[in-house]
């Protein structure tokens, strides 16, 4: 992990929107140091903020983990990095419900797809959210 080059995370800095429901996701990311993004998402609804997560993508002496912060968990929720290159990167947590699995992939320099995927009551889900960078 010692050679795994960081700035492959560079891309999804900045801010990024997309429809979704009958709503707005918001995801915006910025570094936090040389192996550190930081990042928030929400959802808009009729001008409401919901479902609030604080999100960090980190490189450590274990690996490059995501680790999300949901209100609905009892903590933060790691996710380690199972593969990566320039456009895609996936993260993976099999011990926990939903998402299993947090893919991002690089569309152009102003889109991107994020997939959730897991087992949601027992049938398998997936949530791909489309996102235009606005800043």
């Amino acid at each position: 992990m010692e050679d795994f080059d960081f700035n492959i995370f560079s891309w999804l800095t900045g801010q990024w929107e997309g429809i979704q429901g009958n709503g707005i996701y918001h995801e915006e990311w910025s570094a936090a140091g040389e192996n550190k993004l930081t990042g928030n998402a929400y959802f808009i609804n009729k001008g409401e903020l919901s479902n609030p997560e604080k999100l960090t993508i980190v490189k450590g002496d274990e690996g490059v983990f995501y680790i999300a912060e949901v209100s609905h968990n009892s903590g933060p929720v790691s996710f380690r990095m199972s593969s990566a290159n320039d456009n895609i990167f996936v993260f993976e947590n099999p011990e926990h419900d939903f998402p299993k699995k947090i893919i991002y992939e690089k569309i152009n320099e102003n889109e991107l797809t994020a997939v959730i995927e897991g087992d949601k009551k027992g049938k398998s889900k997936q949530v791909s959210f489309h996102l235009k960078k606005i800043h």
